[in-house]
Protein backbone atom coordinates (compact mmCIF):
# COMPACT_ATOMS: atom_id res chain seq x y z
CA UNK A 1 0.00 0.00 0.00
CA UNK A 2 2.38 2.66 -1.22
CA UNK A 3 -0.21 4.90 -2.80
CA UNK A 4 -1.53 8.02 -1.10
CA UNK A 5 -4.82 6.31 -0.43
CA UNK A 6 -4.81 2.76 0.91
CA UNK A 7 -6.75 -0.04 -0.70
CA UNK A 8 -10.12 -0.66 0.90
CA UNK A 9 -10.31 -3.44 3.44
CA UNK A 10 -13.11 -5.96 3.45
CA UNK A 11 -15.34 -6.67 6.43
CA UNK A 12 -13.76 -10.04 7.14
CA UNK A 13 -10.29 -8.55 7.68
CA UNK A 14 -11.64 -5.76 9.88
CA UNK A 15 -13.73 -8.19 11.94
CA UNK A 16 -10.75 -10.51 12.38
CA UNK A 17 -8.53 -7.61 13.50
CA UNK A 18 -11.10 -6.45 16.07
CA UNK A 19 -11.66 -9.97 17.36
CA UNK A 20 -7.92 -10.31 17.97
CA UNK A 21 -8.25 -7.28 20.23
CA UNK A 22 -10.76 -8.95 22.56
CA UNK A 23 -8.10 -9.39 25.32
CA UNK A 24 -7.05 -5.75 24.85
CA UNK A 25 -10.65 -4.62 25.22
CA UNK A 26 -11.24 -6.71 28.36
CA UNK A 27 -8.00 -5.70 30.04
CA UNK A 28 -8.32 -2.02 29.17
CA UNK A 29 -11.95 -1.81 30.24
CA UNK A 30 -11.19 -3.62 33.51
CA UNK A 31 -8.48 -1.08 34.30
CA UNK A 32 -10.80 1.76 33.32
CA UNK A 33 -13.57 0.48 35.60
CA UNK A 34 -11.12 0.20 38.47
CA UNK A 35 -10.70 3.99 38.26
CA UNK A 36 -13.38 5.15 40.72
CA UNK A 37 -14.59 8.15 38.77
CA UNK A 38 -17.55 9.29 40.85
CA UNK A 39 -18.87 12.84 40.26
CA UNK A 40 -16.18 15.34 41.14
CA UNK A 41 -13.58 12.53 41.31
CA UNK A 42 -13.07 11.76 37.62
CA UNK A 43 -9.34 12.51 37.35
CA UNK A 44 -8.08 8.92 37.79
CA UNK A 45 -10.22 7.96 34.78
CA UNK A 46 -9.02 11.01 32.83
CA UNK A 47 -5.40 10.03 33.46
CA UNK A 48 -6.14 6.43 32.49
CA UNK A 49 -7.68 7.58 29.20
CA UNK A 50 -4.71 9.84 28.48
CA UNK A 51 -2.43 6.81 28.88
CA UNK A 52 -4.63 4.61 26.66
CA UNK A 53 -4.63 7.28 23.96
CA UNK A 54 -0.86 7.67 24.21
CA UNK A 55 -0.53 3.91 23.63
CA UNK A 56 -2.31 4.52 20.31
CA UNK A 57 0.15 7.26 19.40
CA UNK A 58 -2.30 10.08 20.15
CA UNK A 59 -1.43 13.21 22.10
CA UNK A 60 -4.13 14.47 24.45
CA UNK A 61 -5.21 18.00 25.15
CA UNK A 62 -6.72 18.90 28.51
CA UNK A 63 -9.82 21.09 28.42
CA UNK A 64 -10.34 22.50 31.90
CA UNK A 65 -13.84 22.75 33.32
CA UNK A 66 -14.35 26.44 34.12
CA UNK A 67 -17.97 26.80 35.09
CA UNK A 68 -17.78 30.58 35.28
CA UNK A 69 -16.95 30.71 31.56
CA UNK A 70 -19.90 28.48 30.63
CA UNK A 71 -22.74 29.99 32.61
CA UNK A 72 -23.98 32.27 29.81
CA UNK A 73 -24.13 29.49 27.22
CA UNK A 74 -27.59 28.17 26.31
CA UNK A 75 -27.08 24.55 27.44
CA UNK A 76 -25.40 25.38 30.75
CA UNK A 77 -26.65 23.54 33.84
CA UNK A 78 -26.24 24.73 37.46
CA UNK A 79 -23.20 22.85 38.81
CA UNK A 80 -23.28 20.10 41.41
CA UNK A 81 -19.51 19.91 42.08
CA UNK A 82 -16.76 22.53 42.32
CA UNK A 83 -14.51 22.78 39.28
CA UNK A 84 -11.52 21.68 41.34
CA UNK A 85 -9.05 21.72 38.44
CA UNK A 86 -10.89 18.91 36.65
CA UNK A 87 -10.54 18.55 32.89
CA UNK A 88 -11.79 16.74 29.79
CA UNK A 89 -9.39 14.69 27.67
CA UNK A 90 -9.44 15.40 23.92
CA UNK A 91 -7.16 13.69 21.41
CA UNK A 92 -7.25 14.12 17.65
CA UNK A 93 -5.76 11.93 14.95
CA UNK A 94 -4.79 13.98 11.90
CA UNK A 95 -4.26 12.26 8.52
CA UNK A 96 -1.27 13.01 6.36
CA UNK A 97 -3.39 13.86 3.33
CA UNK A 98 -6.47 16.06 3.57
CA UNK A 99 -9.76 15.00 2.08
CA UNK A 100 -11.26 12.38 4.35
CA UNK A 101 -14.34 13.14 6.42
CA UNK A 102 -13.90 13.63 10.18
CA UNK A 103 -15.63 11.98 13.12
CA UNK A 104 -15.60 12.62 16.87
CA UNK A 105 -16.21 9.93 19.47
CA UNK A 106 -17.54 11.52 22.64
CA UNK A 107 -17.86 9.63 25.92
CA UNK A 108 -18.19 10.44 29.61
CA UNK A 109 -15.76 9.48 32.35
CA UNK A 110 -18.04 9.97 35.35
CA UNK A 111 -20.11 7.22 36.94
CA UNK A 112 -23.03 7.34 39.38
CA UNK A 113 -22.72 6.25 43.04
CA UNK A 114 -22.82 2.52 43.74
CA UNK A 115 -25.12 2.30 46.75
CA UNK A 116 -24.15 -0.25 49.43
CA UNK A 117 -21.16 -2.13 48.06
CA UNK A 118 -22.04 -5.26 50.01
CA UNK A 119 -25.07 -5.67 47.72
CA UNK A 120 -22.83 -6.09 44.68
CA UNK A 121 -21.43 -9.38 43.45
CA UNK A 122 -18.74 -8.95 42.23
CA UNK A 123 -17.64 -5.69 43.90
CA UNK A 124 -18.54 -2.50 42.02
CA UNK A 125 -15.05 -1.54 40.85
CA UNK A 126 -13.69 -5.03 40.18
CA UNK A 127 -13.83 -5.16 36.39
CA UNK A 128 -14.38 -8.91 36.75
CA UNK A 129 -15.56 -11.00 33.79
CA UNK A 130 -18.20 -13.68 34.35
CA UNK A 131 -19.77 -15.74 31.59
CA UNK A 132 -19.04 -13.16 28.91
CA UNK A 133 -20.07 -10.07 30.94
CA UNK A 134 -17.66 -7.54 32.43
CA UNK A 135 -18.94 -6.12 35.73
CA UNK A 136 -18.52 -2.83 37.51
CA UNK A 137 -19.97 0.63 37.96
CA UNK A 138 -19.46 2.45 34.70
CA UNK A 139 -18.62 -0.75 32.81
CA UNK A 140 -21.66 -0.21 30.62
CA UNK A 141 -22.40 3.45 31.22
CA UNK A 142 -20.23 4.21 29.45
CA UNK A 143 -16.60 3.19 29.69
CA UNK A 144 -17.17 0.15 27.46
CA UNK A 145 -18.27 2.40 24.61
CA UNK A 146 -15.11 4.47 24.87
CA UNK A 147 -13.01 1.30 24.72
CA UNK A 148 -14.98 0.16 21.65
CA UNK A 149 -13.99 3.36 19.85
CA UNK A 150 -10.32 2.97 20.84
CA UNK A 151 -10.32 -0.66 19.73
CA UNK A 152 -11.86 0.28 16.38
CA UNK A 153 -9.07 2.79 15.74
CA UNK A 154 -6.41 0.34 16.94
CA UNK A 155 -7.73 -2.42 14.68
CA UNK A 156 -7.31 -0.27 11.57
CA UNK A 157 -3.78 0.63 12.60
CA UNK A 158 -2.90 -3.04 13.14
CA UNK A 159 -4.08 -3.67 9.58
CA UNK A 160 -1.50 -1.14 8.40
CA UNK A 161 -3.87 1.76 7.73
CA UNK A 162 -5.18 4.80 9.50
CA UNK A 163 -8.24 7.00 8.90
CA UNK A 164 -7.79 9.47 6.05
CA UNK A 165 -9.92 11.99 7.94
CA UNK A 166 -9.56 13.49 11.39
CA UNK A 167 -10.75 11.28 14.27
CA UNK A 168 -11.32 12.75 17.71
CA UNK A 169 -11.67 11.04 21.08
CA UNK A 170 -13.25 13.14 23.80
CA UNK A 171 -13.54 11.93 27.41
CA UNK A 172 -15.72 14.31 29.39
CA UNK A 173 -16.84 15.13 32.91
CA UNK A 174 -20.29 15.51 34.41
CA UNK A 175 -22.50 13.80 31.86
CA UNK A 176 -24.41 12.19 34.72
CA UNK A 177 -25.44 15.43 36.44
CA UNK A 178 -24.98 18.55 34.29
CA UNK A 179 -23.48 17.95 30.84
CA UNK A 180 -21.11 20.85 31.45
CA UNK A 181 -18.12 18.69 30.53
CA UNK A 182 -19.20 18.25 26.91
CA UNK A 183 -20.36 21.87 26.93
CA UNK A 184 -16.77 22.90 27.74
CA UNK A 185 -15.41 20.88 24.80
CA UNK A 186 -18.04 22.15 22.37
CA UNK A 187 -17.30 25.72 23.42
CA UNK A 188 -13.56 25.14 22.91
CA UNK A 189 -14.14 23.53 19.51
CA UNK A 190 -16.37 26.38 18.37
CA UNK A 191 -13.72 28.93 19.37
CA UNK A 192 -10.96 27.01 17.58
CA UNK A 193 -13.06 26.56 14.44
CA UNK A 194 -14.01 30.25 14.42
CA UNK A 195 -10.33 31.20 14.70
CA UNK A 196 -9.47 28.81 11.83
CA UNK A 197 -7.20 26.83 14.18
CA UNK A 198 -9.20 23.66 13.70
CA UNK A 199 -11.51 22.12 11.12
CA UNK A 200 -14.97 20.98 12.16
CA UNK A 201 -15.98 17.37 12.72
CA UNK A 202 -18.40 16.04 10.11
CA UNK A 203 -20.13 13.57 12.42
CA UNK A 204 -20.27 12.64 16.10
CA UNK A 205 -20.84 9.19 17.56
CA UNK A 206 -21.50 8.81 21.29
CA UNK A 207 -21.06 5.13 22.24
CA UNK A 208 -23.59 5.19 25.07
CA UNK A 209 -25.07 1.79 26.02
CA UNK A 210 -27.96 1.65 23.54
CA UNK A 211 -28.05 -2.16 23.20
CA UNK A 212 -26.74 -1.77 19.64
CA UNK A 213 -29.53 0.59 18.64
CA UNK A 214 -29.25 4.12 17.24
CA UNK A 215 -30.75 7.02 19.16
CA UNK A 216 -33.44 8.95 17.27
CA UNK A 217 -34.62 11.25 20.08
CA UNK A 218 -34.03 12.03 23.74
CA UNK A 219 -36.13 13.62 26.43
CA UNK A 220 -35.52 16.87 28.24
CA UNK A 221 -34.40 16.43 31.85
CA UNK A 222 -33.94 18.75 34.79
CA UNK A 223 -33.16 18.31 38.47
CA UNK A 224 -35.33 20.01 41.07
CA UNK A 225 -35.02 20.29 44.84
CA UNK A 226 -38.03 21.09 47.01
CA UNK A 227 -37.40 22.24 50.57
CA UNK A 228 -40.47 22.01 52.82
CA UNK A 229 -40.08 23.93 56.06
CA UNK A 230 -42.57 22.73 58.67
CA UNK A 231 -43.12 23.38 62.37
CA UNK A 232 -41.01 21.19 64.68
CA UNK A 233 -42.39 19.93 67.99
CA UNK A 234 -41.88 17.21 70.59
CA UNK A 235 -43.41 13.95 69.44
CA UNK A 236 -45.55 13.90 72.59
CA UNK A 237 -47.20 17.08 71.29
CA UNK A 238 -46.93 16.34 67.59
CA UNK A 239 -50.34 17.80 66.81
CA UNK A 240 -48.94 21.22 67.66
CA UNK A 241 -46.34 20.84 64.91
CA UNK A 242 -46.50 20.43 61.14
CA UNK A 243 -44.57 17.52 59.70
CA UNK A 244 -42.84 18.57 56.44
CA UNK A 245 -42.39 14.92 55.43
CA UNK A 246 -46.15 14.50 55.17
CA UNK A 247 -46.36 17.65 53.03
CA UNK A 248 -43.46 16.39 50.94
CA UNK A 249 -45.34 13.17 50.25
CA UNK A 250 -48.33 15.19 49.11
CA UNK A 251 -46.05 16.96 46.65
CA UNK A 252 -44.75 13.60 45.40
CA UNK A 253 -48.34 12.44 44.89
CA UNK A 254 -49.06 15.60 42.88
CA UNK A 255 -45.94 15.05 40.78
CA UNK A 256 -47.11 11.52 40.00
CA UNK A 257 -50.39 12.97 38.77
CA UNK A 258 -48.51 15.28 36.40
CA UNK A 259 -46.35 12.38 35.25
CA UNK A 260 -49.49 10.34 34.50
CA UNK A 261 -51.03 13.19 32.53
CA UNK A 262 -47.93 13.70 30.39
CA UNK A 263 -47.76 9.95 29.69
CA UNK A 264 -51.34 9.71 28.42
CA UNK A 265 -51.33 8.59 24.75
CA UNK A 266 -52.97 11.79 23.52
CA UNK A 267 -50.24 13.88 25.21
CA UNK A 268 -47.20 11.97 23.97
CA UNK A 269 -44.70 13.42 21.55
CA UNK A 270 -44.81 11.63 18.15
CA UNK A 271 -41.36 10.11 18.70
CA UNK A 272 -42.69 8.43 21.83
CA UNK A 273 -46.13 7.47 20.56
CA UNK A 274 -45.47 3.74 20.91
CA UNK A 275 -43.66 3.99 24.25
CA UNK A 276 -45.87 2.94 27.16
CA UNK A 277 -44.30 5.21 29.79
CA UNK A 278 -41.75 7.67 28.36
CA UNK A 279 -42.03 10.36 31.05
CA UNK A 280 -40.56 9.51 34.44
CA UNK A 281 -40.53 11.80 37.48
CA UNK A 282 -38.08 10.17 39.85
CA UNK A 283 -37.85 10.83 43.59
CA UNK A 284 -34.12 10.20 43.88
CA UNK A 285 -33.50 11.66 47.32
CA UNK A 286 -35.47 12.51 50.45
CA UNK A 287 -33.84 13.98 53.55
CA UNK A 288 -35.62 14.95 56.75
CA UNK A 289 -35.32 15.05 60.49
CA UNK A 290 -32.62 14.28 62.99
CA UNK A 291 -34.45 12.75 65.96
CA UNK A 292 -37.12 10.05 66.23
CA UNK A 293 -38.97 11.87 68.99
CA UNK A 294 -39.14 15.21 67.18
CA UNK A 295 -41.40 16.41 64.39
CA UNK A 296 -38.87 17.34 61.65
CA UNK A 297 -38.29 20.95 60.76
CA UNK A 298 -37.30 20.50 57.09
CA UNK A 299 -37.89 17.87 54.39
CA UNK A 300 -35.90 18.07 51.16
CA UNK A 301 -36.98 16.22 48.03
CA UNK A 302 -34.51 15.67 45.20
CA UNK A 303 -36.35 14.92 41.97
CA UNK A 304 -35.53 14.25 38.33
CA UNK A 305 -38.20 15.60 35.97
CA UNK A 306 -38.51 14.65 32.29
CA UNK A 307 -40.30 16.39 29.42
CA UNK A 308 -40.78 15.85 25.70
CA UNK A 309 -38.44 17.31 23.04
CA UNK A 310 -41.02 19.93 22.03
CA UNK A 311 -41.28 21.37 25.55
CA UNK A 312 -38.59 23.74 26.80
CA UNK A 313 -37.08 23.16 30.22
CA UNK A 314 -38.32 26.57 31.36
CA UNK A 315 -41.87 25.68 30.30
CA UNK A 316 -41.66 22.34 32.12
CA UNK A 317 -40.41 24.08 35.25
CA UNK A 318 -43.26 26.56 35.13
CA UNK A 319 -45.91 23.84 34.78
CA UNK A 320 -44.46 21.69 37.56
CA UNK A 321 -43.91 24.60 39.92
CA UNK A 322 -47.52 25.69 39.43
CA UNK A 323 -48.71 22.29 40.63
CA UNK A 324 -46.41 22.40 43.67
CA UNK A 325 -47.71 25.86 44.57
CA UNK A 326 -51.25 24.48 44.35
CA UNK A 327 -50.32 21.98 47.08
CA UNK A 328 -48.89 24.82 49.13
CA UNK A 329 -52.01 26.95 48.67
CA UNK A 330 -54.20 24.09 49.90
CA UNK A 331 -52.36 23.91 53.21
CA UNK A 332 -54.15 25.33 56.20
CA UNK A 333 -50.89 26.10 58.01
CA UNK A 334 -49.84 29.60 56.98
CA UNK A 335 -46.36 29.34 58.46
CA UNK A 336 -45.28 26.37 56.29
CA UNK A 337 -42.86 27.37 53.53
CA UNK A 338 -42.04 25.53 50.31
CA UNK A 339 -38.90 26.60 48.45
CA UNK A 340 -38.00 25.30 44.99
CA UNK A 341 -34.44 25.40 43.69
CA UNK A 342 -32.55 23.95 40.73
CA UNK A 343 -29.16 22.27 40.63
CA UNK A 344 -27.81 19.89 38.01
CA UNK A 345 -29.45 19.07 34.70
CA UNK A 346 -31.10 21.83 32.69
CA UNK A 347 -31.09 19.68 29.57
CA UNK A 348 -33.58 20.21 26.72
CA UNK A 349 -34.70 17.27 24.64
CA UNK A 350 -34.18 16.96 20.90
CA UNK A 351 -34.62 14.70 17.89
CA UNK A 352 -31.90 13.27 15.64
CA UNK A 353 -31.83 12.80 11.89
CA UNK A 354 -30.77 9.23 11.13
CA UNK A 355 -31.30 9.68 7.38
CA UNK A 356 -28.21 11.83 6.81
CA UNK A 357 -25.24 10.12 5.08
CA UNK A 358 -23.11 9.68 8.21
CA UNK A 359 -25.86 7.99 10.18
CA UNK A 360 -26.91 5.85 7.21
CA UNK A 361 -23.32 4.69 6.86
CA UNK A 362 -23.14 3.82 10.57
CA UNK A 363 -26.41 1.89 10.29
CA UNK A 364 -25.08 0.04 7.26
CA UNK A 365 -21.86 -0.82 9.10
CA UNK A 366 -23.89 -2.33 11.94
CA UNK A 367 -26.08 -4.24 9.49
CA UNK A 368 -23.06 -5.77 7.78
CA UNK A 369 -21.56 -6.81 11.12
CA UNK A 370 -24.68 -7.95 13.01
CA UNK A 371 -26.74 -9.21 10.09
CA UNK A 372 -29.64 -6.87 10.69
CA UNK A 373 -30.25 -3.13 10.69
CA UNK A 374 -30.01 -1.34 14.04
CA UNK A 375 -33.36 -0.28 15.46
CA UNK A 376 -33.90 3.44 16.05
CA UNK A 377 -34.67 4.22 19.68
CA UNK A 378 -36.24 7.28 21.29
CA UNK A 379 -34.41 7.40 24.60
CA UNK A 380 -36.26 8.20 27.82
CA UNK A 381 -33.12 9.80 29.26
CA UNK A 382 -30.79 12.63 28.29
CA UNK A 383 -27.33 12.34 26.71
CA UNK A 384 -24.56 14.70 25.67
CA UNK A 385 -25.80 14.36 22.10
CA UNK A 386 -27.89 17.47 22.67
CA UNK A 387 -24.80 19.68 22.69
CA UNK A 388 -23.78 18.65 19.19
CA UNK A 389 -27.34 18.64 17.83
CA UNK A 390 -28.41 21.98 19.26
CA UNK A 391 -25.13 23.93 19.36
CA UNK A 392 -23.22 22.63 16.33
CA UNK A 393 -25.95 21.09 14.16
CA UNK A 394 -23.63 18.22 13.28
CA UNK A 395 -24.95 14.71 12.54
CA UNK A 396 -24.91 12.79 15.83
CA UNK A 397 -26.37 9.74 17.47
CA UNK A 398 -25.72 7.39 20.36
CA UNK A 399 -24.76 3.82 19.45
CA UNK A 400 -23.15 1.38 21.86
CA UNK A 401 -23.06 -2.11 23.36
CA UNK A 402 -25.56 -4.25 25.25
CA UNK A 403 -25.60 -3.76 29.01
CA UNK A 404 -27.51 -4.79 32.11
CA UNK A 405 -28.35 -3.01 35.37
CA UNK A 406 -27.23 0.50 34.40
CA UNK A 407 -27.33 2.69 37.57
CA UNK A 408 -28.23 -0.47 39.54
CA UNK A 409 -26.40 -3.24 41.38
CA UNK A 410 -24.14 -5.52 39.30
CA UNK A 411 -23.92 -3.26 36.25
CA UNK A 412 -22.27 -5.16 33.41
CA UNK A 413 -21.58 -5.10 29.68
CA UNK A 414 -21.54 -7.91 27.12
CA UNK A 415 -18.02 -8.52 25.79
CA UNK A 416 -19.42 -10.08 22.61
CA UNK A 417 -21.50 -6.96 22.05
CA UNK A 418 -18.45 -4.77 22.59
CA UNK A 419 -16.65 -6.69 19.85
CA UNK A 420 -19.58 -6.23 17.46
CA UNK A 421 -19.83 -2.51 18.22
CA UNK A 422 -16.07 -2.01 17.85
CA UNK A 423 -16.19 -3.83 14.51
CA UNK A 424 -19.08 -1.62 13.36
CA UNK A 425 -17.18 1.51 14.44
CA UNK A 426 -14.02 0.38 12.65
CA UNK A 427 -16.00 -0.30 9.48
CA UNK A 428 -17.72 3.08 9.84
CA UNK A 429 -14.37 4.87 10.21
CA UNK A 430 -13.04 2.95 7.21
CA UNK A 431 -16.01 3.95 5.04
CA UNK A 432 -16.65 7.46 6.39
CA UNK A 433 -13.10 8.76 6.76
CA UNK A 434 -11.41 6.62 4.15
CA UNK A 435 -8.03 5.09 4.92
CA UNK A 436 -4.42 5.77 4.05
CA UNK A 437 -1.24 3.78 4.68
CA UNK A 438 -0.04 3.91 8.25
CA UNK A 439 3.38 4.92 7.01
CA UNK A 440 4.90 5.47 3.61
CA UNK A 441 6.94 2.66 2.16
CA UNK A 442 10.59 3.11 1.43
Amino acid sequence: MSSAVAARLDLARIAEAVNRLRPYMIDTLAGFVQCRSLPGQEMPAAEFLESALADLGLVSERIALRTEELKNLPLYSPPCCPDGGRYNVLARHEPRSAGGRAVLFNGHLDVVPTGPQELWDPKPFSGEVREGWLYGRGAGDMKAGIICALAAFKALRELGVQPAGAVGFNGVLEEENTGNGTLATVSALQSAIAAAKLSAFDAVVIPEPTNERMMSAQLGVYWMYVDVVGRPAHAANMTSGVNPVEIGLRIVDEMKKVEHEWNMPENRHPAYREHAHPINFNLGQIHAGDWNSSVPSVCTLGMRIACYPDMSIDAAKELVEKRIRAVEDALRESDVRIDIRYEGFHAPGCEYDLDVPAMQLLADAHRRVAGEAPQPTAMTATTDGRHFRLMMDVPVTCYGPKVQNVHGFNECVSVDSMVRVATSLALFMHDWCGVEPLQTSA
